[in-house]
C-alpha cells in the first residue's frame, strides 16, 4: 500500500464541540463514527485512531489535536476485535484515507479491550501503522473476558466472543491461535513501535497475562521497540483504571513515530525555552558537554559553542567541556557532579552517548540506570535546565538501521529521554541516510571518530534543533519542565565519586600520588597525575564503607590487571576480570559496577586481588581512582 494521501475533503455530519475542537459524527454503513478535526492540519495529515472508549484518557489526544492531528473512532464495541470488526474498520480506514486524504500511516490507540482491535488490524495491515499506544490492553481472550488466569474475567463477554468469532463451542475459543499474543511476525517485520501503559495490580486485564506475554513474544522475534510504562497500583476498577499524570511520555512517543513533517531525526520535546530566556535576558549562560572521545575531540562541541556565541552575541558564555575518551553513560552518571555540576548552574546540557554503550558492552539495565541518573541529578541542580541527548553513530548502528531496525542501545537511551521529555537527535540514523544517499559518503564523514566533515555535520544537526527550539519569541519567565514517574528505583540519581581516602587498607595496597603511568601501556592525559590506590600482587585487601544501593570501581584497566574478588557485608565472594579488549596496550579508563541494586543503607565492601588473571594479562594489578557510589555522601 502506498503512503501518498488523496486531496483533503471536508467531513459532513452532525457538528459538535469537543475539548475546544470540532467534532463531526456520521455513519459508515450502520455504524456510528466521528472525527475530531484540529484547528490546522499538520503536514502529512497525521491521525490517531481510537479503537475503543474514545473519550477515556484523552489527554494525549488533546495534545496531538493542538499539533494538527485528527482523532477518529468508529463504534464497533460489541465486536471484540472479531473478523467482522476488521471488515468495518477497513471501510472506515478507506474512507478517511482515500476520500478525506488522511495519512496512510495511522497511530493506533487501544484502551482495554481496544487492544483486540488494534492488534488484529496491525497484523493484517501492518504497512498502515505508524505506531501503537495502548492503555491496559487486552492481549489474550483467555485472560479477558475468559478469566482463565488470575483475572476476574467477564462471562457475558466471553459468551459474546464465541458468537462474534464464530466458534462452535468454548473449547474452540480456548484453542484459538490468533490472539494479539499469537502470530507476531507481521508486527516484527514491519518494525511497528509499541508503547503500553499498564497497572501492575490490574485484576481485570492482568499485565502478566497480556502485555508482558506480548512483549516477551515480540522481543524473542527481534522486535526492537516495545516500551512499557508501569504503574504499581490503579486507583479504581480493581486496579484497571488510573489517572494519567504524565501524558507527555505517550505524546512524545507518538510524535516521534508519526511526525511526517520532520525531515531529520530531531525530536524537540521539553524544548529550549529556558536556555533561550537565560541567554537573551540574563546575558550569561553556562553550557555543559558530557560524553566520550567524540565530545573530547575539538569538533562538534566547538561548532556548537561558536553557534551559540553568534546567536547571542551580547551573552557571556562559559562552556564546560567534560568529554573523556572511553567513558559511557554509566561513568557519566558518577562523574557528572565532579566534572560539570560542580562548575555552577548549568543552563543547557548536551549528553553524547550510544558509541561507548556499544563498545563497553552495557546492558539495557545499565543504560537505563545511568541515563535516568544523569537526568535526575541535572534537574535537581537546576529544574529549568534544558537538555539535548545525542545518539552518535558507529557502523553496527548503521547496519542495523539499514535493516529497518532501531539499535536496542539507542532504543534504550531514547526510552528514558521520552520519559523525561529530553530533546534528542538520532545522529546515527541521520548518518545512515547520508551514507546511503551519498550526500556525505562514509569515507568523507569518517569513522565513529569523525573527520572534520563529520564533526561539522553533527554540529549542523544541532543547529537545526536550536533553530526549531528558538524560532518563537523569548518567553517572559522560566518554564518548569514536566515531571515524570521514575522509571527505575535503582537508577543512579545519587551517583557520586567517593574518595579513595575512605578505604581502610589491610594489606598490599598503597596510595600512589600523581601517578605517571608505567612502562607497559599508554596512559591518556586525563588519567595521568591522578592519585590511585594500587595493588600489584595477589592477596592485597582493603575495605570501604559506603551508604547507598550501588558501588563500582572507576579505574585504569591496563596490560597488567588481574582478577579481583569482592563481597558486600557478609555476603558471598564474587570475582571480576578487569582486563578489557583494549587493555593490552592501554591503561584504559573504565568503570566496573560491582553491585547495582543493594538494599538502601550502610554497607561494607571488601576487595582483594587474586592470583588469577586473563590469559592476555601480564600481571595481577588493580588501580582504583575512586569508589562510584549511588547514595548519600558519607561525612
Amino acid at each position: 500500500m502506498g503512503l501518498s494521501s488523496a486531496p483533503f475533503s471536508r467531513f459532513t455530519g452532525k457538528q459538535a464541540e469537543w475539548k475546544g475542537f470540532q467534532k463531526t459524527t456520521f455513519k459508515v454503513g450502520e455504524y456510528e463514527a466521528f472525527v475530531v478535526q484540529p484547528r490546522r492540519t499538520a503536514e502529512g495529515k497525521p491521525w490517531v485512531w481510537r479503537a475503543r472508549f474514545p473519550t477515556f484518557h484523552s489527554e494525549i489526544d488533546e495534545m496531538l489535536l493542538a499539533d494538527g492531528y485528527h482523532v477518529a473512532h468508529i463504534s464497533t464495541g460489541k465486536r471484540l476485535g472479531s473478523p467482522t470488526a476488521l471488515n468495518i474498520w477497513k471501510q472506515f480506514y478507506d474512507l478517511l484515507t482515500e476520500k478525506h486524504g488522511l495519512n496512510k500511516k495511522v497511530v493506533l490507540e487501544g484502551v482495554s479491550r481496544g487492544g483486540l482491535y488494534v492488534y488484529r488490524w496491525a497484523k493484517v495491515y501492518p504497512e498502515t501503522v505508524a505506531c501503537i499506544y495502548n492503555d491496559t490492553p487486552v492481549c489474550d481472550l483467555k485472560s479477558w473476558p475468559g478469566g482463565m488466569g488470575v483475572g476476574k474475567g467477564a462471562q457475558r463477554e466471553w459468551k459474546r466472543v464465541i458468537v462474534e468469532y464464530g466458534f462452535k463451542n468454548e473449547g474452540e475459543a480456548i484453542a484459538y491461535k490468533d490472539n494479539p499474543i499469537d502470530n507476531l511476525q507481521p508486527l516484527v517485520d514491519a518494525r511497528i513501535p509499541i508503547m503500553h501503559i499498564i497497572t501492575e495490580d490490574d485484576a481485570i486485564v492482568p499485565a502478566k497475562e497480556n502485555t508482558y506475554v506480548l512483549k516477551e513474544g515480540l522481543e524473542k522475534l527481534g522486535h526492537p521497540i516495545f516500551y512499557v510504562i508501569s504503574i504499581d497500583k490503579g486507583s479504581r476498577a480493581n486496579g484497571h483504571h488510573f489517572d494519567v499524570k504524565y501524558p507527555h511520555v505517550g505524546y512524545h512517543f507518538i510524535r516521534k513515530y508519526s511526525d511526517f513533517s520532520n525531515e531529520y531525526p530531531i525530536y524537540l520535546r521539553s524544548g529550549l525555552k529556558n536556555s533561550q530566556y537565560v541567554f537573551s535576558k540574563e546575558k550569561k549562560g553556562r553550557v555543559g558537554f558530557l560524553g566520550g572521545s567524540i565530545t573530547e575531540s575539538p569538533g562538534w562541541r566547538l561548532h556548537v559553542a561558536d553557534s551559540l556565541k553568534k546567536r547571542f552575541p551580547q551573552t557571556e558564555f562559559e562552556f564546560v567541556y567534560a568529554g573523556i575518551s572511553s567513558t559511557d553513560s554509566t561513568y557519566g552518571a558518577f562523574r557528572l557532579g565532579r566534572d560539570i555540576l560542580s562548575k555552577g548552574k548549568i543552563d543547557l546540557l548536551f549528553i553524547e552517548s550510544a558509541v561507548n554503550e556499544l563498545h563497553n558492552s552495557r546492558t539495557r539495565d545499565d543504560i537505563v540506570k545511568a541515563v535516568e541518573g544523569i537526568i535526575l541529578q541535572a534537574r535537581r541542580q537546576n529544574q529549568y535546565m534544558d537538555m539535548v541527548a545525542q545518539y552518535l553513530y558507529d557502523m553496527p548502528y548503521v547496519e542495523s538501521y539499514r535493516k529497518g531496525i532501531t539499535p536496542w542501545q539507542i532504543a534504550a537511551l531514547d526510552r528514558i529521554s521520552l520519559q523525561y521529555g529530553i530533546n534528542a537527535i538520532d545522529q546515527a540514523k541521520q548518518v545512515t541516510r547520508w551514507f546511503d544517499s551519498r550526500e556525505i559518503p562514509a569515507q568523507k564523514f569518517g569513522g565513529c571518530h569523525p573527520k572534520p566533515v563529520g564533526h561539522q555535520a553533527y554540529g549542523e544537526m544541532i543547529d537545526r534543533l536550536l533553530d526549531h527550539g528558538w524560532k518563537q519569541p523569548v518567553t517572559q519567565s522560566l518554564i518548569p519542565h514536566p515531571g515524570s514517574r521514575r522509571y527505575d528505583e535503582h537508577s543512579y540519581d545519587r551517583g557520586h565519586l567517593q574518595s579513595i581516602n575512605s578505604a581502610k587498607i589491610k594489606s598490599g595496597w598503597k596510595l600512589v600520588k600523581n601517578w605517571q603511568g608505567s612502562e607497559k601501556g599508554r596512559v591518556r592525559k586525563h588519567d595521568l597525575g591522578i592519585d590511585y590506590l594500587e595493588a600489584l600482587s595477589p592477596g592485597a585487601e582493603l575495605s570501604v564503607e559506603f551508604y547507598g544501593t550501588a558501588i563500582g570501581l572507576p579505574m585504569v584497566a591496563g596490560p597488567d590487571v588481574g582478577v579481583i574478588e569482592w563481597k558486600i557485608d557478609n555476603g558471598k565472594w564474587k570475582s571480576l576480570d578487569q582486563f578489557t579488549k583494549w587493555s593490552r596496550g592501554l591503561h584504559i579508563p573504565w568503570i566496573y559496577m560491582l553491585e547495582k541494586e543493594l538494599p538502601e543503607g550502610k554497607h561494607l565492601l571488601t576487595l582483594c586481588t587474586t592470583n588469577q588473571k586473563n590469559d592476555q594479562s601480564i600481571g595481577f594489578a588493580c588501580r582504583i581512582r575512586a569508589f562510584a557510589v549511588n547514595g548519600k555522601q558519607l561525612d
